[in-house]
């Protein structure tokens, strides 16, 4: 029965092209789903935030390696009016001053993941040129200097940043998939409802046919007083209406047409038959895997985990910088200064830096408690959203899977009545032109075997809606058992970029 209801829709959407004279292109379910999911302006959103994320990481990955970096000023010339002392006359006086100085440094930088902190390998060199009553040249040259910074003691930024950072890439894969799936979902709801409108569209066209065909038979019958005028009437008003039916049908076509060819990022003057899907089986679904697959897939379960772990840094970070803040710098090296370049580089002089500040609030009047119990509290609810999230995608997988089943079943139930509309109304047709079936029974046929392939295809719009929200809850395909994410090559998509 699945076949013949099949059948006999796609019979009627196969013979569209030739009653609208035009040469279109076919399209099936799957095919709908791949170019909106790959050609799509939704699409083409959804892969640039996806990069956006890629390259956010790609930075956080590059600053874990060493960094060199070059400054440099080549060239500062400097004339203005100092004041300067004169023993002579006991006396600050002005005098003009002129200048003239360059200055580089090569710069070498780690950071520490273990100590939180980083370390630093440094050259440098700076050129001065005095004019005036007496010109000299000096050089000031750092020949190598290693060094170590460390913000705040206690806390390590590097290790909180380990465990972040990779969370978000992975919620930026799962995210991606979810929007794709949401792609997938939309051109279902587009394919299905340009189906629903070819279909009008031919029934429209094969009523009007059939309607003009009656209203000859009824003109012979009325003749021979085989039926009343006012049946003859009504036969003469459905053809009216049914050429009325048609145009308004074709309007519904082209604006369907044009929301998928839009969608799908085809040219707008491309004309668009679908082909309906085969009727689907339902595939095994176990509750407990599926609840499995939404907690390892979800985006948004992950975002929230990632959540609780950002107000813990924040809790960390504000327990050790509201009761004692402390830093440190430390560095070794040589330096020279000479009037000449290769002098500055002779017989070096040590150099070393030791830095150490600390903070401590003595009176803060409840200012750090303050913080502390606000990034206490903070933590507390991510933690509570993050329970919350996870109730209540669980709720959703759980109706989802339901919903799914009873899609199924009335999807059955809608094939079943195509079925037994089609034959009804055939027989009644032929009953009528045999003189044994009225106009109003012929009627009620016609509408129950619209209503009929109208419910159909509804049925199983909804049905692959509801499939591919389940998908998208989930990230798991039930029919193939593969996980959206083991199967997704994102590494293609990043070397596409």
């Amino acid at each position: 029965m699945k076949r013949k209801a099949l059948s006999l829709i796609a019979g009627l959407l196969l013979l569209l092209p030739a009653a609208i004279g035009q040469r279109v292109l076919e399209i099936d379910l799957q095919t709908a789903i791949r170019m909106a999911t790959d050609s799509s302006l939704q699409a083409f959103r959804y892969k640039n935030q996806y990069m956006a994320s890629y390259w956010e990481y790609r930075s956080y990955k590059a600053d874990r390696l060493p960094s060199l970096s070059l400054q440099a000023s080549p060239a500062t010339y400097n004339r203005t009016l100092v004041s300067r002392y004169d023993s002579n006359q006991d006396a600050d006086l002005y005098r003009q001053q002129k200048s003239y100085s360059a200055s580089g440094s090569l710069l070498l930088s780690q950071n520490f993941a273990p100590l939180g902190g980083s370390f630093y390998l440094q050259t440098s060199v700076d050129y001065l040129r005095y004019f005036g009553a007496t010109t000299y040249n000096q050089f000031s040259v750092v020949p190598i200097i290693l060094g170590y910074r460390h913000n705040v003691l206690g806390y390590n930024e590097f290790r909180w940043d380990k465990k972040i950072e990779p969370m978000k890439y992975e919620a930026a894969k799962l995210q991606y998939l979810y929007n794709a799936e949401q792609v997938a979902t939309q051109a279902v709801r587009y394919f299905f409802a340009l189906a629903t409108a070819q279909l009008q569209y031919k029934r429209a066209v094969e009523q009007a046919a059939s309607c003009d065909s009656l209203l000859v038979t009824g003109e012979r019958k009325q003749k021979i007083a085989a039926i009343s005028k006012s049946d003859l009437l009504s036969l003469r008003l459905d053809a009216v209406n049914a050429r009325n039916a048609v145009a308004q049908a074709e309007v519904q076509v082209r604006r369907a047409t044009l929301n998928m060819t839009s969608f799908l990022g085809l040219n707008r003057n491309t004309d668009i038959s679908v082909v309906l899907p085969g009727a689907p089986s339902l595939p095994s679904i176990d509750t407990q895997k599926a609840l499995d697959m939404m907690s390892r897939n979800s985006y948004l379960i992950m975002e929230k985990r990632r959540q609780v772990i950002e107000a813990e840094r924040t809790l960390d970070k504000t327990s050790k910088t509201t009761r004692f803040n402390a830093s440190v710098s430390a560095s070794v090296g040589f330096n020279q200064t000479a009037e000449t370049i290769s002098d500055a580089y002779h017989d070096p002089l040590r150099k070393d830096v030791v830095s150490v500040s600390v903070s401590i609030p003595l009176v803060d009047w409840g200012v750090g408690r303050g913080h502390r119990n606000n990034a206490r509290n903070n933590l507390n609810i991510a933690r509570i959203d993050e329970q919350q999230t996870m109730s209540e995608l669980e709720q959703d997988v759980i109706i989802t899977i339901a919903e799914l089943g009873s899609r199924y079943s009335m999807m059955q139930s809608a094939e079943e009545a195509l079925v037994l509309a089609d034959a009804v109304y055939r027989e009644n047709k032929v009953r009528f032109l045999n003189g044994t079936c009225d106009m109003a029974m012929l009627s009620t046929s016609q509408q129950r075997l619209l209503s009929a392939q109208n419910g159909y295809i509804e049925s199983m719009s909804n049905y692959w809606q509801c499939y591919y929200s389940l998908r998208q809850q989930t990230l798991f395909d039930f029919m193939s058992g593969f996980s959206l994410s083991d199967i997704f090559d994102f590494t293609e998509m990043e070397n596409r970029r």
